[in-house]
């Protein structure tokens, strides 16, 4: 297999794993998403908030709503930014025009894809909000692959003058 083959199916297979991955995650039920999130949820509520003990119930209830939904959200993002990172570096190893496009598209379709998934799960609840935070983080992997290509290629260029 050549170099170049080889560098393709391994980053169709990343392409996949990500996908993969979301796809696992949107499985999960209700009850079984919240409980994963619960535990980074005070984990981070420890860390920014360390006395949260000692508040009153209701304060604590509130704190506690605004962490796992900043978690839950940022695991949105956080995953479809590595799927639009994974993306980009795929339409990048086969030149194509307007990659970043590419990736962007291709990814914010699968959020939308994902959100479906999630209206047949049952006990989960598409959301609009969800596709455009999962877009985002796709834009943002591009973005990210973008600008390390741009400065390993100026880097290249600074080393041939």
């Amino acid at each position: 297999m050549t170099t170049k083959r080889a560098r393709r199916a391994a980053l169709w297979l990343l392409v996949i794993a990500v996908a993969g991955a979301i796809f696992f995650f949107s499985s999960m039920d209700g009850p079984e998403s919240m409980e994963l999130s619960s535990g980074f949820t005070y984990m981070f509520m420890r860390l920014f908030h360390p006395d949260f003990e000692q508040l009153p119930p209701e304060e604590q209830e509130a704190i506690y709503s605004l962490f796992v939904f900043i978690v839950r959200k940022a695991a949105h993002f956080t995953e479809f930014a590595a799927l639009g990172l994974s993306l980009r570096l795929l339409t990048n190893e086969y030149r194509l025009r307007w990659a970043t496009l590419w990736s962007w598209s291709i990814g914010t379709l699968y959020a939308c894809t994902d959100e479906l998934h999630q209206y047949f799960k049952g006990t989960r609840t598409p959301s609009l909000r969800d596709v455009g935070i999962d877009s985002a983080g796709v834009l943002f992997g591009a973005l990210f692959v973008l600008l390390v290509l741009f400065m390993m290629d100026r880097r290249k260029k600074k080393k041939t003058a």
